[in-house]
C-alpha cells in the first residue's frame, strides 16, 4: 500500500481500475505497464511490473521497484524530480504525474536558453545527492513542465555512488555524471540554440572510460531483456 499524503495516500492495486484515467503504455516482456491516474484533480503515474514476462513479474520487477523506490527517496525535495507517491504493492510504484511535453516533442531552436540552464542545475542537484540518471541522451526522459521548469523523470537507469564496489562504482559514476552532463548538451544542440563550438564538441566528443562505462550499462539492460522476454 501506498504511504503517502494527499488523495492518493492509501492506493492499493484494488483502487487503481477506480482512477485509471489512461494507459501510457501496456506492459510485456521486460517493459513495466505505465498508468495514468486521477482524483481530486491529482494525477499519479503507476509503474506495474505485474503483466510484464513471467521472471520480470517474479523476481526483477519487485527488485526494480524497491531499487527505484530507493532512488526516488535519495532525491526527495532535489528540484525537477517527481515526488514519490509510494509503493502500490510488489510489483507496482506511483510518482507525481508533470504535465506537459518532453524534449523529444521540440525542434531546433523552440527552447530558450534559460530552459538548459535549469536542467543543468536540475542535474547537479540529482548529481549531489549521489544519483546519475544514466539516459538524459534519451530526451523523452526530459519533461518540459509547468511554466518551462525541466523535469528529469524515470529513474529505472539511474546508479548510485552508494554501494559495494568502492573505485569500480566511482568511476562508473564519474563517466555517468559527464555523460548526463552532455545529455543536457545534446537536448540543447537538437531543441535549443548552441552557438559555441565548445558546446557542439562537449555534447558529441567521448570522455575517456565513456565507453566502457556505456558498455556496462548495455549489457546489462540487454541481458534483463533476454532473461525477460516472453
Amino acid at each position: 500500500m501506498v504511504q503517502a499524503a494527499g488523495p492518493f495516500a492509501a492506493l492499493t492495486r484494488d483502487q487503481l481500475p477506480t482512477y485509471l484515467r489512461a494507459y501510457l503504455r501496456r506492459g510485456g516482456g521486460s517493459r513495466p505497464a505505465l498508468l495514468l491516474l486521477e482524483r481530486d484533480g491529482v494525477q499519479v503515474v503507476v509503474k506495474d511490473y505485474r503483466d510484464s514476462g513471467r521472471l520480470m513479474r517474479a523476481l526483477i520487477g519487485p527488485w526494480l521497484v524497491r531499487r527505484e523506490e530507493y532512488l526516488y527517496r535519495l532525491l526527495q525535495g532535489s528540484p525537477g524530480v517527481p515526488r514519490l507517491i509510494g509503493r502500490v504493492d510488489r510489483h507496482a510504484l506511483a510518482v507525481e504525474h508533470i504535465s506537459g511535453h518532453n524534449c523529444d516533442h521540440y525542434r531546433h531552436g523552440e527552447l530558450p536558453d534559460e530552459f538548459f540552464s535549469r536542467l543543468r542545475t536540475v542535474v547537479e542537484a540529482m548529481h549531489a545527492r549521489g544519483v546519475v540518471h544514466c539516459d538524459i541522451r534519451n530526451r523523452r526522459n526530459i519533461v518540459v513542465g509547468p511554466d518551462a521548469h525541466p523535469y528529469i523523470v524515470d529513474l529505472a537507469s539511474a546508479f548510485t555512488s552508494r554501494g559495494f564496489l568502492g573505485p569500480a562504482r566511482r568511476f562508473l559514476f564519474e563517466r555517468f555524471r559527464l555523460d548526463d552532463l552532455r545529455g543536457v548538451a545534446k537536448a540543447k544542440y537538437y531543441c535549443g540554440t548552441v552557438t559555441e563550438q565548445e558546446e557542439r564538441d562537449f555534447a558529441f566528443r567521448p570522455v575517456p572510460g565513456e565507453r566502457f562505462a556505456r558498455t556496462v550499462r548495455d549489457g546489462v539492460r540487454w541481458l534483463l531483456q533476454t532473461l525477460t522476454r516472453r
